[in-house]
């Protein structure tokens, strides 16, 4: 019996249910029987495969210092605009109250000479430095604001966290400080829980995903959350460590182009509404009251919203602002204007700069494009932080797995030297956190040790410790 060739027939029926499917997708939606149908799109999942990819491209920011000058001159026409509608929107339910502090002696707080200790070089050329005056304040017993931006290395608030309770503990100060609201991902942290519902988040890692009108309402720490009604944030404090329950301060910084109705909720029990008239500037909405936990309701409107702060007492508040895959050139994508007004509501006395492994490659020996890059950084935060001292860290041991093992990439030793000539160049501080790390090995004597992940380049929260110390010994001893 002759066999027959069904092939042309087959490919025939399968060029017609393509014509077929791909003719349902010009058929619109429709209203039948009181149903509405939907548009039919096979291609949808795939196009928003490649859209989501297409918009996770980061751009490779650069200072634009004539749009930053522009930038901060349009604060000086937001300032008289608060005079009509005030950028700090107050709830006082208990008016904090400080006892009066015996002036501390330097010799007082000063650590013990250890092995350990690193000391910060201050290159500032002025008689009485920028950092000189960050110390000088926390010694007073003053109320001091440090921001520390890094990388994915201090993510969940690793050495910061640390950080603070040795600073708190010795200077003052309670909360965990700046925590942002809504981001795209989630990040595990022991000093504060953070609980989302209807925010989109946006984060300048991912340029293509944020509307044109939101770019320039970035803050430095590189989020932002956009919110309507029936949207709700909550943040709550932990007792991880001694300082960071029983706050005494709660603030949120927003921005409400529109009439909005908020509700702040402290410890899920007392209530105010909050009616922010609309205006292209961030407010605040500040409240004096014992608080473990804070919520957020927007009743109407729509809300960007920078973060929250948990704090309180007299004394330092440290505000972890970590972004996960940056090598810092994000605080060029920050809006100057809103950099500025925030500062002017908290006050920054110091930021720290940990970054670095994000910005070199195995075999790489010379830094002099990045070198040029923390400077312009540096200079960006001058302009839009004039009051606060700055402070860059040397970058950290990081190793790489080939076929003997795992190698060190001797990243201490050839980008610590860029990192230290660009803080003489713009005259700041500098502290060799990488010669930290080699006292105890380097990478892999933190892996060794369970001080480090598996990866030989990030460190965990009991390898956060070992630099927490030491840092702040250092800040002490200045």
């Amino acid at each position: 019996m002759e066999n027959k060739d069904y092939s042309v027939r087959g490919w025939c029926l399968l060029f017609a249910i393509i014509v077929g499917v791909a003719a349902l997708s010009f058929i619109p939606s429709a209203n039948v029987f009181g149903l509405e149908t939907e548009k039919v799109d096979i291609l949808s999942e795939l196009r928003a495969e490649a859209d989501a990819e297409a918009a996770a491209v980061p751009v490779d920011y650069v200072a634009d210092f004539e749009h930053l000058e522009s930038q901060l001159a349009a604060v000086e026409e937001a300032d008289s605009a608060t005079k009509e509608n005030p950028a700090r929107l107050e709830w006082i339910v208990a008016k904090e109250s400080f006892p009066q502090r015996e002036l501390m002696r330097s010799d007082m707080i000063k650590p013990k000479k250890s092995s350990k200790l690193v000391p910060i070089e201050d290159y500032d050329t002025a008689q009485i430095t920028r950092f000189d005056r960050f110390v000088e304040k926390l010694i007073d017993g003053n109320d001091v604001r440090i921001a520390f931006l890094g990388d994915s290395f201090i993510e969940g608030d690793i050495i910061t966290q640390d950080l603070r309770d040795e600073l708190q503990r010795t200077f003052g100060g309670r909360g965990v400080g700046f925590v942002p609201c809504a981001i795209p991902f989630e990040i595990y942290r022991t000093s504060v829980r953070r609980n989302v519902s209807g925010w989109t988040a946006y984060s300048l890692m991912n340029t293509g995903a944020i509307p044109a009108s939101y770019r320039d309402k970035f803050f430095m720490s590189g989020y932002l959350a956009a919110g309507h009604r029936g949207s709700t944030a909550r943040w709550t404090s932990t007792n991880t460590f001694p300082t960071l329950d029983s706050c005494t301060r709660a603030r949120v910084l927003i921005t409400s182009r529109e009439d909005s109705n908020l509700d702040i909720v402290i410890n899920d029990s007392l209530k105010h509404r909050f009616d922010v008239p609309g205006a292209d500037y961030v407010r605040e909405l500040y409240v004096e009251a014992p608080v473990n936990s804070l919520k957020m309701n927007i009743l109407s409107g729509n809300v960007l919203c920078h973060g929250a702060s948990l704090e309180g007492g007299r004394g330092v508040t440290v505000d972890n602002m970590s972004i996960r895959g940056n090598s810092g050139y994000t605080i060029f994508g920050s809006g100057a204007m809103v950099n500025r007004q925030i500062d002017k509501l908290w006050g920054y006395d110091l930021v720290v700069l940990e970054y670095g492994l994000n910005g070199m490659q195995p075999g790489q020996r010379d830094f002099t494009k990045y070198q040029g890059k923390l400077c312009d950084m540096v200079a960006y935060i001058k302009r839009c932080f004039p009051d606060a001292a700055i402070l860059i860290l040397g970058v950290s041991d990081r190793c790489v797995k080939g076929e003997g093992g795992w190698k060190s990439i001797n990243s201490v030793q050839y980008m610590t030297p860029f990192q230290r000539r660009a803080a003489q160049n713009e005259g700041v501080a500098f502290w060799e956190m990488g010669k930290v790390i080699m006292s105890y090995g380097g990478i892999r004597g933190f892996v060794e040790n369970g001080w480090a992940a598996g990866d030989h380049i990030h460190i965990n929260f009991k390898g956060g410790a070992r630099v927490a110390k030491p840092l702040a010994d250092a800040i002490i001893e200045c």
